[in-house]
């Protein structure tokens, strides 16, 4: 959810190249081909999570048919739903969506992201509708959405080139969405980090969001604020800037049940409470809380899934955590609150960094140690005739992440590519080896190299 990456901004400017077209043309322009690839195994499905019988359940768009998980791979067909005429062919090459269940569990109303189509499916009459009349859009892909009042909310997200900071509502009676104009001005992104509606403060939370300037060669960022808007007073606050601790694992996984973002990665849970401003911390070294790219949270409990093929890869009880953890601090404080913060910090800094310096003096030959990934993506580089580059989707192939998500394979190429960077900086003292370029040719994409200093360094090292 921390949610920085190229090829999934490339992504999202050919999503909306695609919305444009199908204002002239009346349907989208598919180009999965080239650029999204077929998530979910090759099939197209509306998914959500039943709470009951705690599997995933999923309708086919193509077909028709509900599609429950009975084991781990084991989809059987539980029904068959009657489905809007064409309606593969108003969807996105790759789908994603919300839901939200009516009273009595019989009708789910279902949202594609990025797209502003709204669907009710009736379980009971077994049929699928669309309830909007909205034209296609992709001003929103990443918003959090949910339900206020009975009414579904829309909020942030990425397109057109830029981060979204608007509030939209889902109108049932003109079947369109309707914006809100709050009364002052909030963050300047709202798009992944900690996003949630808090029902009991009537205020929608914000904060850690991804910043940065879409087709700009300029490294994106954190927005290390909280902001909350009020509902009752169309109102924007920015209320302080997050804890410094909880950024201190890279790795983070965040999930929303209403009151806590929980945040979990291996051994360590974190429960933050945006409204009474309080973070509490679950330490384990027998128990992994280990996240997917899918999260469901269903009561009390949160799953995880690598994917719609593949089981859980846990589940944990988040009132379970929330009676071994412990207070750690608040939330958000005010920026002075932490300059003695960052002033411990940058003191254990320069210690570690003195540790280093001692370490690499007698054990050099220790800091270069490179895994299978990175050194399949070095020869790649090393092989690559003089003033020739790795495009995203050539790095994305040498570390295997087609079968990923976009945002999956934005986070492990750019983390891979800075690791990188940071053990041949260690032992050779050359900064930025592998050097990103924006392509002459369209400056909406990216290519890779190895400055001419790694290179030689780097091909001697392997000689």
């Amino acid at each position: 959810m921390r949610c920085t990456g190229e090829f999934k901004r490339f992504s999202f400017i050919l999503a909306e190249i695609l919305a444009m077209k199908a204002a002239v043309h009346g349907v989208f322009l598919f180009l999965s081909l080239f650029v999204l690839p077929v998530a979910y195994g090759g099939g197209k499905y509306f998914t959500w999570f039943d709470g009951q019988s705690k599997a995933r359940v999923r309708l086919d768009v193509t077909t028709g048919q509900v599609l429950k998980e009975v084991a781990v791979g084991n989809w059987q067909s539980e029904d068959q739903i009657q489905l809007p005429p064409d309606l593969a062919s108003f969807l996105p090459p790759t789908l994603s969506n919300h839901y939200f269940f009516g009273e009595d569990f019989n009708k789910i109303i279902l949202t594609v992201d990025g797209t502003g189509q709204v669907y009710e499916l009736d379980l009971g009459f077994k049929q699928l509708s669309r309830m909007d009349r909205t034209f296609y859009s992709g001003y929103n892909f990443g918003a959090t959405l949910f339900k206020r009042n009975g009414i579904i909310y829309s909020v942030g997200g990425v397109g057109f080139w830029a981060y979204s900071q608007a509030i939209t509502y889902f109108d049932e009676k003109s079947a369109e969405w309707q914006a809100v104009r709050p009364k002052t001005p909030g963050p300047e992104s709202i798009f992944d980090g900690y996003q949630g509606y808090s029902e009991s403060a009537d205020k929608f939370f914000t904060g850690g969001s991804e910043l940065g300037k879409f087709l700009e060669n300029v490294p994106l960022d954190i927005n290390k604020e909280v902001y909350a808007y009020d509902f009752k007073t169309n109102s924007w606050e920015m209320l302080g800037e997050i804890n410094p601790l909880l950024f201190e694992d890279t790795n983070r996984e965040l999930a929303w049940n209403g009151q806590f973002f929980i945040q979990f990665s291996r051994e360590k849970v974190y429960l933050i409470d945006p409204v009474a401003n309080k973070v509490f911390v679950y330490q384990s070294t027998k128990e992994q809380f280990q996240g997917g790219e899918f999260r469901f949270v269903s009561g009390n409990e949160v799953f995880c899934y690598w994917d719609l093929e593949t089981g859980p890869v846990s589940n944990f009880s988040i009132s379970e955590i929330q009676e071994k953890a412990t207070f750690v601090g608040h939330f958000y404080s005010p920026k002075s609150a932490y300059t003695w913060y960052f002033v411990l910090a940058a003191a254990s800094g320069i210690v570690l960094l003195a540790g280093l310096l001692l370490r690499k003096r007698f054990k050099k030959s220790n800091q270069l140690n490179f895994d299978a990934q990175e050194k399949v993506l070095i020869h790649a580089f090393l092989a690559l005739p003089a003033g020739s580059f790795l495009s995203t989707v050539e790095v994305n192939e040498l570390l295997g992440l087609s079968t990923k998500t976009l945002e999956n394979q934005r986070k492990i190429r750019l983390n891979t590519i800075a690791k990188l960077n940071q053990k041949i900086q260690l032992y050779f003292k050359i900064e930025k080896a592998i050097e990103r370029h924006v392509s002459p040719e369209d400056k909406r994409q990216s290519r890779y190299s190895l400055n001419a200093e790694a290179n030689k360094g780097l091909s001697a090292y392997f000689q």
